[in-house]
Formats: C-alpha cells, sequence, structure tokens
C-alpha cells in the first residue's frame, strides 16, 4: 500500500465520496475488520515522525526482503535553493527477523535534493528510484536487492519511467508540441543493466505502457494560449509491442474523449495484451472499450462515472458506492457489496502476492480478483497514522511510529 499522497508509482485511487444501500442478490463483505495482532517484531527506528513519513513499503518474495521509502521535508531555510524539498531514502529489511540490511539516501543535507520521484521494483529485488532535483537534473539510479548501485542515468527533465512485462525499463520523453500541433516522444528501453535495447521518436503522448503493450495516443494538438494546449478531437491510439514495434492504430469517434488518469487506472492491459481503454461518449457517460491483442475492437461497455477500475489476469474488476463487480471479457462473472463505508479515497490495488486490496474506511478487504470472495478483512484503523503498508500472504508489513512492523495474521 503507497500513501495517497504525491509520491511512488502507480496508485490506484479515486474519490468516492458517496454511499450506497445494497444491492439485491449481491454478496456482502463483514461490517468490521478482525483487528491486528500483537506484531512478530519492530524493527529499529527508521525515520523521526516529526521531520519525515513513511510513503511506500514493498514486500519482494524472491529475496524476503521489505523496502521502505521514506522521505524528509526540507525548508529552504536548510538549503542554498530557494525551494523545499525532500531527502529520500530506502532502507531494506529481512522479512523473517526484521534486521536492517542496508538504507540508502539518493542526496545530504547540504546537496541538492529532490522535488518528485518515482520508485519502481523488480521481482529479483532491484529497486529504481527515479528523482526530479532541485537543481532542475532528473537521474535514474539501479540499486540492486543488496543496496549496491548497479548504475545510473541522467535522464530529460519531465520524463516517466516505466517497469514493463519483461521487467525492461522504459524511458519516456514528450518533445514540445509542433507549431502545427503535432508531437512526438522520444522512448527509450534499457535492459535491467542498464544496456540501450532500443530509441525511437514516436508521433503522439504516451498514455500507458504495461506488462506487452505501449499506448501512444496521436491526437495533434490545439493551442490554448502561448504556453498552454489541449487535445483536438477525434482521438486516435497507436500501439507497440514493449520492443516498439507497432502492432495497430486505431481511429475513436469525435464524441469519445480519452480520460486522463487523475481518478486512477485508465487503461488495463492484460496478460495476452488485450488491452482496455476508458473513455467519456459526449460528456455524459463513461465506457470501456476493449480490444483484442490484435487491435480488433471487441466491445464497449458504460461503467459508473466514479468507477475506480483494476486489471485481473483475464478480466477486470470495477468499484462504485461500495460494489464491487468482477468481469470477464464476455461479461460479469461476479458481484459483492462492502458494508464498510468509503473513506474520501477508495484504493484498488494488487496485493504482493497477486490478490485483490481494497482499503476502505474501516477496513482493509483482500479478495480473490476472480471471484470476490473474501480472503481477509482487517481493520486498518492502527496503519492510519503512518499508512504505508504491504499485504503480502497473511502476513501484513506496516510503517508505525518511525519504525517497520510485520504483523503474522492468523489463518
Amino acid at each position: 500500500m503507497k500513501s495517497t499522497e504525491k509520491w511512488g508509482a502507480f496508485v490506484l485511487s479515486a474519490a468516492v465520496l458517496l454511499s450506497a444501500p445494497g444491492y439485491a442478490g449481491a454478496s456482502t463483505g463483514s461490517l468490521s475488520g478482525s483487528k491486528l495482532p500483537q506484531p512478530s517484531w519492530t524493527s529499529s527506528s527508521v525515520y523521526d515522525t516529526s521531520l519525515a513519513s513513511a510513503h511506500d513499503v514493498r514486500f519482494v518474495a524472491s529475496r524476503n526482503l521489505v523496502y521502505a521509502h521514506t522521505v524528509q521535508h526540507v525548508q529552504k531555510s536548510l538549503s542554498p535553493i530557494k525551494d523545499d524539498g525532500y531527502l529520500e531514502s530506502i532502507t531494506a529489511f529481512d522479512a523473517a527477523t526484521g534486521n536492517q540490511k542496508w538504507s540508502r539516501t539518493f542526496q545530504d543535507q547540504n546537496g541538492v535534493y529532490t522535488t518528485a520521484s518515482s520508485l519502481l521494483y523488480a521481482t529479483n529485488g532491484d529497486v529504481y528510484f527515479v528523482g526530479t532535483f532541485s537543481d532542475r537534473t532528473q537521474h535514474l539510479y539501479a540499486l540492486s536487492s543488496d543496496g549496491k548501485e548497479l548504475w545510473s542515468r541522467s535522464i530529460p527533465l519531465g520524463s516517466k519511467v516505466y517497469l514493463l512485462g519483461d521487467e525492461s525499463l522504459l524511458i519516456s520523453s514528450l518533445q514540445e508540441p509542433h507549431r502545427s500541433g503535432k508531437i512526438q516522444t522520444n522512448v527509450t528501453r534499457l535492459d535491467h543493466s542498464g544496456k540501450l535495447l532500443s530509441s525511437q521518436l514516436l508521433n503522439g503522448s504516451l498514455l500507458a505502457a504495461q506488462g506487452q503493450r505501449i499506448v501512444m495516443d496521436t491526437n495533434r494538438q490545439i493551442r490554448i494560449n502561448a504556453h498552454s494546449w489541449m487535445p483536438s478531437s477525434s482521438p486516435t491510439i497507436e500501439v507497440y509491442t514493449s520492443d516498439l514495434k507497432r502492432l495497430y492504430t486505431y481511429k475513436f469517434p469525435a464524441s469519445v474523449h480519452l480520460l486522463s488518469d487523475s481518478l486512477g487506472p485508465t487503461i488495463l492491459v492484460q496478460n495476452d495484451g488485450t488491452l482496455l481503454l476508458r473513455g467519456s461518449i459526449a460528456g455524459t457517460v463513461n465506457k470501456l472499450f476493449a480490444f483484442s491483442p490484435e487491435g480488433q475492437l471487441l466491445w464497449g461497455r458504460v461503467i459508473p462515472a466514479d468507477s475506480v477500475i483494476f486489471a485481473t489476469n483475464d478480466g477486470y474488476v470495477t468499484y462504485s458506492n461500495r460494489k464491487l463487480t468482477a468481469f470477464k471479457l464476455d461479461g460479469k462473472v461476479a458481484e459483492r457489496i462492502l458494508d464498510d463505508s468509503p473513506g474520501q479515497f477508495v484504493m484498488l490495488e494488487r496485493s504482493d502476492n497477486g490478490e485483490l486490496q481494497v482499503d476502505m474506511a474501516e477496513t482493509l478487504y483482500i479478495l480473490d480478483p476472480e471471484n470476490l470472495e473474501i480472503v481477509r478483512a482487517v481493520s486498518n484503523r492502527a496503519l492510519r497514522n503512518d499508512y504505508a503498508f504491504a499485504y503480502a500472504g497473511n502476513v501484513l508489513y506496516a510503517a508505525e511510529s518511525g519504525a517497520l512492523v510485520k504483523y503474522a495474521l492468523s489463518e
């Protein structure tokens, strides 16, 4: 689980402020989750709670490690740079004992500090830190599971970095629009050792890079004023494989507006390359559009406008007004009402062992994403202060009061 603040990568959240009565025929979750047990271990202090906070906790099964990403605010009075910024650290712990293995801070207090960052975690325990720094530079660092810096690379300011399905890295750097409104993006693909695999200048802006697919919006831009542009109507997408080979192009009707990801994920990629895109129709209803791996439009389905969506291996889940609904491509397969009220943010995420994690006002639900059966319901009240945790296989790792805590949940 990641903080709801704007740090880290791929937080799947949306503001959902309403609740609704139960749906006839739908399964119902328990009103409150079980209380957390006594901790199995509590680590040594990781951060000073008066100065810093934990923004992300991640469990990596292949190395039996737990990573904590912590961020300390730096006031401009303590630095020669004029703006406030952050000191950021990644600390690794042995998941069995809680012993600290290593820690890395990406700058010291007398040097440049970050103004934004994102982190990516590989299945082998490697960690990629993408930092934008107060000297207006941006860097990508690769750390091994033992904390050694494998390599680092300066990247263009404003770039975004993605971890693809084959665990290669994609760096996306959007170019300034041409005066005609045409836009292009330079994409660079690296392997885990930092070796350049390919680099291309693609038409459009990058919408998504997930699994085996890279999706570009090739729509021209319309100038609003001297410094601002907006997309024109009739969006066109171009879809590429992870090795930058173009698969297909599709032009939507002018009534379709592809939505941004400000309210959570708007593009889902399934294991076989099936693509789901979210759009609005003439500003009235939301639809998901499904494309086969080869690019055939399969269908368009209306979804509630306030939905949060989540990708399963061969389908998807929607959340709206306490109702979860699971779909395969050919239709609905399961539905469940969660009795707990939503908080300001409802978050749907993939837990670190592949289950569906739904965070409500009082309860953290862990569900089977295929049939929405509740695997576990745990009270999240004790997690609220720091609110950075990871669930994996009946174990919860959480940041609490400056330390990391392990809870072994009963079967």
